[in-house]
């Protein structure tokens, strides 16, 4: 039987898979987070990356009172979802790594991989109750998720709504993946913070930020670049998607609403604003738990379709990735 169908509580296992942080928790099917673990991430190592969300979801599942029945993960970078697959996650340090099969084979659940935003946005979607939403995160880099129709667009590998890494300026600052460009190049917060080292304003956006605030004209120039971008890409978002609203998240954005005032005063005067009522740009609700609870959400998914693990099918004790 579908545990979804018993009326009782079901709990997955949720991670959020960043540069920094490894935040894992327990959710149930009502969206209630249960037990919530943080521990840093081991970039650049995928065995030590195994063992780590294997060692978390041992953890989890003892203060459990229900097994958990799936497990969903939030990863940054390129995603293949149908084959839990990690082409390339700067952030993470991993290119052409499997995170789904050897989960799968160590936890005995079925894995729904996910890119962090396309998480997130459905995370925000769900929350804000929006069947068409597009979540636009500004942080380390640049990041949009699409829910269209109350679908989650993720594209036929699960990559779509890179919109960070369309060009914005063709042979403009060059980006790591290989084009030049990009909005990242001129929003995100380690190109901010990299144009902020070559300008002599300081080590990071912070620092840039606050030069600018202070009347550094140097400054001035570049967050200016970086109003014109954000409110170009969500002038782009709208007339790709139509959607109900844009959130916007990150470190980046959050610190500086400017940014969000660029974005708002760069979509109202946009014709299908004007023609069927302004699109809302808002501030995303979840902060830090986005990418959680969209993983939790798309897991619970998982188990709504009946895609369990037979008990022929689960590993037997010992086997798979020692914990870390």
């Amino acid at each position: 039987m579908n545990p979804h169908e018993r009326g009782t509580p079901v709990n997955v296992l949720a991670f959020d898979i960043g540069g920094t942080n490894l935040r894992s928790a327990l959710v149930d099917d009502g969206g209630r987070l249960g037990a919530r673990r943080d521990r840093p991430t081991p970039v650049g190592n995928l065995p030590a990356l195994l063992a780590a969300i294997v060692a978390e979801a041992h953890a989890l599942q003892a203060d459990a009172d229900r097994s958990p029945v799936a497990l969903g993960i939030a990863i940054a970078g390129y995603t293949d979802t149908h084959r839990g697959l990690v082409y390339a996650s700067p952030a993470v340090g991993l290119r052409d790594a499997s995170l789904g099969a050897p989960l799968r084979d160590a936890l005995g659940l079925p894995v729904r991989l996910v890119n962090d935003v396309n998480a997130a946005a459905w995370g925000e979607a769900r929350v804000a109750g929006s069947a068409d939403l597009v979540a636009l995160f500004i942080g380390t880099g640049v990041g949009t998720g699409f829910v269209s129709s109350g679908t989650l667009v993720e594209g036929h590998h699960g990559m779509a709504a890179e919109g960070g890494h369309v060009i914005w300026r063709e042979g403009g600052l060059p980006c790591p993946l290989g084009h030049a460009g990009c909005y990242e190049m001129y929003l995100g917060g380690n190109a901010l913070g990299e144009r902020a080292r070559q300008a002599g304003l300081g080590a990071d956006a912070h620092a840039l930020v606050a030069a600018w605030r202070a009347g550094s004209g140097a400054a001035a120039a570049i967050m200016r670049d970086a109003q014109d971008a954000v409110g170009s890409l969500c002038r782009l978002l709208v007339t790709l998607m139509d959607p109900e609203r844009i959130v916007i998240a990150g470190g980046v954005a959050s610190r500086t609403p400017e940014l969000l005032a660029a974005a708002r005063a760069a979509v109202s005067p946009h014709p299908l604003s004007a023609a069927a009522g302004a699109v809302r740009v808002d501030p995303a609700t979840l902060g830090d738990r986005a990418g959680l609870m969209g993983a939790a959400w798309l897991a619970h998914a998982l188990v709504a379709k009946g895609m369990l693990p037979r008990d022929s099918e689960l590993p037997p004790k010992g086997h798979g990735i020692p914990p870390a």
